[in-house]
């Protein structure tokens, strides 16, 4: 009989929430160190760009691919699934050390792309900090390839506790560097957080069992399967953080601090999205892998029920008891030091129409792994660029009259209209692998 809850989902939560207060604890660090500041606006500006890049280049393809094709291969042939893992691996880390090299050298061009509305020295700052900030993508590569492993073997303790030593870094650089370097401190900090992130899942896989060796097999079937649903995928798993590049170039030509406090009222936003939403559709993904490639139909879709039900309930409550205290929840968080109060304000304003976005967001997360379970990237990927068509826009468009909150709503806009449409399909898609 299955489970209320899936397992790992308690695991899970627990560490997400540790990760999500101690995220809450580094915005507080940041606002207190640096208030709603341009030099906080160029380190989350100069942020995005790698993270987007690993996202396009790297984590599409082990977020939609790895678990399906590594979850049949350990029940086959468990050398050819260390062989797959390791060649994952390998190919991973030396794309993102040619990236981060691009990225070095074309800094002053992208500083132009993501914050157009910045001056000239604001632009020079982002430059120093994508150039440290452009190794961070080598560690999460490999980091990544060992979670996905991790999640097929239903280890979540070392997976989830990686966020926690990442935030951890951040904190470090913010609180012992930035003293001395300013945002650069920072910058230094988050490297140094990745490091751990990738640390603490070597730990847990070395403890299973598997050893890395150096292997790039990218003639096996499943290397090239990977490629096949890597391909579409790479249009749409970045989709988020395109939307929020694109956010970030819109907020750089509003008030200054405007992308401090875009990201700031985000990182709120996400706490029960990642708790709820995220935790319960990554605890649910392998079993709903295991039961389409079983051709269980009935087992699928009581998963899916199940998890659809815990996610909407639990997301639409959050939604509700942010709204309620968001105006506090800033100000007990955020507010003091060099954040000052017309800054918590902005921020809890934009917070209050994020909270729209976060039952339809939680909701899309597990759909689009449901159609991952089948084996099918095309239709969630080409859905979420209809979110990014309808969030961009709109969010321009919209803030010329309404200011810095319309990009929020747009983002609602957005996500409920990719879990409407996810949700029409997504019983087409199952008759059809089911027939």
């Amino acid at each position: 009989m299955l489970k209320i809850v899936p397992k790992g989902s308690v695991v899970l939560a627990a560490t997400s929430f540790a990760s999500y207060v101690l995220g809450l604890a580094r915005d507080h660090f940041f606002a207190q160190t640096f208030g709603a500041s341009r030099s906080l606006d160029a380190y989350n500006a100069a942020f995005l760009f790698p993270d987007l890049l690993f996202n396009i280049l790297i984590a599409s393809g082990i977020a939609a691919a790895f678990v399906p094709i590594l979850n049949g291969l350990l029940s086959s042939d468990k050398k050819r699934a260390e062989e797959y893992v390791n060649s994952i691996i390998t190919s991973a880390t030396g794309t993102m050390l040619l990236a981060a090299a691009a990225i070095i050298i074309f800094a002053g061009s992208i500083s132009a792309i993501v914050a157009p509305g910045f001056g000239a020295e604001d632009r020079q700052l982002v430059v120093k900090i994508l150039r440290v900030l452009a190794f961070s993508p080598i560690f999460f590569a490999a980091s990544n390839a060992l979670g996905a492993m991790l999640i097929t073997k239903r280890r979540f303790l070392f997976y989830g506790l990686s966020p926690v030593l990442y935030n951890l870094g951040i904190i470090a650089g913010t609180l012992l560097l930035a003293p001395r370097f300013g945002i650069m401190g920072v910058a230094i900090g988050t490297l140094f957080g990745a490091a751990l992130h990738l640390l603490a899942r070597i730990a847990d896989v070395w403890r299973s069992g598997f050893r890395f060796q150096a292997f790039f097999a990218f003639r096996t079937p499943e290397f090239r399967k990977t490629i096949r649903l890597m391909i579409p995928k790479m249009f749409g798993h970045p989709i988020e953080l395109a939307t929020f590049w694109g956010f970030t170039a819109i907020a750089s030509t509003l008030a200054a601090g405007s992308v401090a406090v875009i990201s700031f009222a985000r990182n709120f936003q996400s706490v029960p999205i990642s708790l709820i939403g995220i935790t319960i559709a990554t605890t649910s993904f392998p079993l709903l892998a295991g039961a389409a490639n079983e051709k269980t139909k009935d087992k699928f879709w009581k998963i899916l029920k199940r998890s659809s039900l815990l996610i909407f309930f639990g997301s639409f409550l959050a939604a509700i008891a942010i709204y309620i205290i968001r105006a506090p929840l800033i100000r007990i968080f955020l507010g003091g030091g060099e954040f000052q109060s017309g800054d918590v304000d902005r921020t809890a304003a934009a917070l209050g129409m994020f909270c729209l976005s976060i039952p339809t967001e939680a909701l899309v997360h597990l759909l689009a792994r449901a159609f991952y379970a089948t084996k099918n990237t095309t239709i969630p990927v080409a859905v979420s660029i209809l979110g990014i068509i309808i969030a961009i826009p709109g969010g321009y468009f919209l803030s010329q009259s309404y200011g810095l909150s319309a990009l929020p709503f747009a983002f609602f806009l957005g996500s409920a209209a990719e879990l409407l449409i996810l949700g029409i399909l997504l019983p087409l898609r199952v008759r059809k692998i089911f027939a």
